[in-house]
């Protein structure tokens, strides 16, 4: 951002213009169009890469809530047995976390005994707890809470949906809860949008319907409107598209008021941001890379505001040892904390004139959204009636089209793989059951099944690439076509600059590739492909043949003299390895 103070360091360098920067860039990009830096997001509208001080820009008016930028850390705790959970939790507290979350398996075991063998050694009112999964009914839960021995002041709440009930009943809860002030009863979790593919515009959107349904359920029993605001919590999953996600939460915040108000609420207090770390871009074999993912997710959630954040574990133990992943799952918010001092500064995009655009771009696209929500009746007759389904599903064909094109990379998954470790060797079974039953909207189980299939396979299909012509161009073509088969799972045997001469036909075939990928950087690269596949079909008739590069007007020659298929940049990634298994024989 310039600077235009007289004393300012930078009163030596002029301001430079939006105008001025545009000029500029079309210039350096030459014959690639402007267009080509322009970021089309899956949201519908579009950012420039710069946008300059005191420009006209898309902003909105944030409310303060928050004097400095806190956040409670929440570990989330499957409770099986509960002396088993307590445990954890202890463990969890001696790691810095400021929030648990319980996740029950069995509703008996919020029972007044379950939950004392729970809570022993935990000072409930020093510690924010959240109840989910298989619950009692909420005044039950309530009643079981406000009897146990100092809960009264706790913080936390439920992070699970309230079933229909009457208003007498909705009002009840609300007298119960007068016991615990500090709980909240109502959740609006965006989470399973978020697995169904829905985009950040949308969820801030689902979050403001969810958040209306409430308050007009709440209002008709006759509860006041800021005591119904007290008591809602909105869970929020957090992305590694780092822009979009630290400004969802200022969008939303920015919203909200105007929703609010509508109800007879002040607008002054806003509902609690849960974010939790997203796992649709969990990879199971790339397990340190989705500890960069959590920490790009963490760094995005803190900055955006987030009252509470919950991280999820890179690892499931199946390539880590549990403990090590617990531990380095739990120091990523530590050294965001205490090492790069995220906390020191309240809202510290505020002032970039690229992330207000954003911000305010997305709280146009949100409010759109809600406001053809309301218009079918509410979140709740919109998922009757499947708009909501059609909505989400649209966008995750998009994603899912993005991903198999690679236009949009996963590090390890559909780019640039690793070679399986010795534990994950060891627990390929394992893996291979956790892929096969990956969670909803998973964006890395189709490439990693396909990966898996290929490693689990009596034998694995190799491949060698021949470059020929000018070398600059044929290795970036082999450098591409050894990453794309990578991901298959598929042994590269070697790479190699040949002549087209006997001799060079025995070294590529010595070791019985599967398939033999050319490479071929000639202005008219047709009439040697046409020789070279003839030749490898004679003296290989079962073998392979593919091409890189985009299919030529006389395609059809080369396919004629027995060439398989072209790899190229756009192609669809998944399908084309899906294919070379089933002619490989991976079964």
């Amino acid at each position: 951002m310039t600077q235009n103070r007289p004393d300012s360091l930078f009163h030596e360098f002029p301001g430079v213009s939006a105008d001025v920067w545009k000029k500029r860039a079309v210039t350096d990009l030459g014959e690639r169009a402007f267009d080509t830096i322009v970021w089309h997001t899956p949201d519908g509208f579009d950012l420039d890469p710069w946008y300059a001080h005191r420009e006209p820009a898309t902003r909105i008016d944030l409310p303060k809530t928050k004097t400095a930028n806190t956040w409670k850390s929440c570990h989330r705790i499957k409770v099986l047995d509960p002396k088993a959970a307590n445990r954890e939790a202890l463990n969890a507290l001696n790691q810095d976390a400021s929030a648990l979350e319980f996740n029950f398996s069995d509703s008996a075991n919020c029972s007044g005994a379950g939950l004392t063998t729970l809570f022993a050694g935990i000072e409930t009112s020093a510690i924010t707890i959240y109840f989910s999964g298989n619950l009692p009914p909420l005044h039950d839960l309530l009643e079981t809470l406000a009897s146990l021995s100092g809960f009264n002041a706790s913080t936390g709440g439920v992070l699970a949906p309230l079933p229909p009930a009457s208003k007498e009943v909705d009002c009840a809860l609300f007298q119960t809860r007068e016991a615990l002030p500090g709980f909240s009863l109502l959740c609006v979790d965006t989470t399973r949008y978020h697995n169904s593919g829905s985009t950040a515009a949308q969820e801030i959107a689902l979050a403001l319907a969810g958040t209306s349904d409430i308050m007009h359920r709440f209002l008709e029993a006759g509860v006041p409107a800021e005591s119904i605001v007290s008591a809602i919590e909105l869970i929020l999953p957090v992305g590694s598209s780092h822009f979009t996600e630290l400004a969802k939460p200022r969008a939303l915040r920015a919203l909200l008021p105007h929703l609010l108000k509508a109800y007879g609420a002040s607008g002054l207090t806003l509902p609690s941001l849960f974010a939790r770390t997203s796992e649709r871009n969990r990879s199971l074999l790339d397990p340190y890379t989705n500890l960069l993912r959590l920490t790009t997710e963490s760094v995005s959630a803190i900055l955006g505001g987030y009252d509470t954040l919950q991280i999820g574990r890179f690892d499931d133990g199946l390539s880590v040892n549990p403990e090590v992943a617990a531990r380095i799952t739990g120091n990523i918010h530590l050294v965001l904390k205490e090492e790069a001092w995220l906390d020191r500064v309240v809202d510290p995009a505020s002032g970039s004139d690229y992330i207000e655009t954003l911000t305010g771009k997305l709280a146009a696209s949100a409010w759109k959204i809600f406001q053809e929500i309301e218009t079918d009746g509410g979140l709740e007759e919109a998922e009757k009636s499947g708009c909501i389904t059609a909505m989400t599903a649209k966008s995750a064909i998009q994603r899912e089209s993005l991903l198999n094109k690679r236009k949009k990379t996963l590090l390890g998954v559909n780019r640039y793989p690793l070679g399986l470790t010795a534990e994950q060797e060891k627990n390929i079974e394992a893996i291979t059951f956790a892929a096969e039953h990956s969670p909803e909207g998973s964006e890395t189980a189709a490439f990693e099944r396909l990966r898996l299939k290929t490693l689990s396979g009596a034998t694995i299909p190799s491949l060698f690439i021949w470059t020929l012509g000018d070398s600059a161009t044929s290795l970036r073509q082999a450098a591409f076509c050894e990453d794309l088969f990578k991901c298959g799972g598929f042994v590269v045997n070697g790479v190699a600059s040949l002549p087209v001469e006997e001799p060079s036909y025995e070294t590529i075939l010595h070791s019985r590739p599967d398939i033999v990928v050319l490479c071929i950087a000639e202005k008219d690269p047709v009439p040697l492909a046409e020789t070279i596949c003839k030749q490898l079909s004679l003296l290989q008739p079962e073998l392979i043949t593919i091409m890189a590069g985009k299919p030529p007007v006389e395609a059809e020659r080369l396919f004629k003299a027995g060439l398989d298929s072209f790899v190229y940049t756009g192609i669809n990634v998944l399908d084309t390895l899906t294919s070379c298994q089933r002619k490989t024989g991976v079964q």
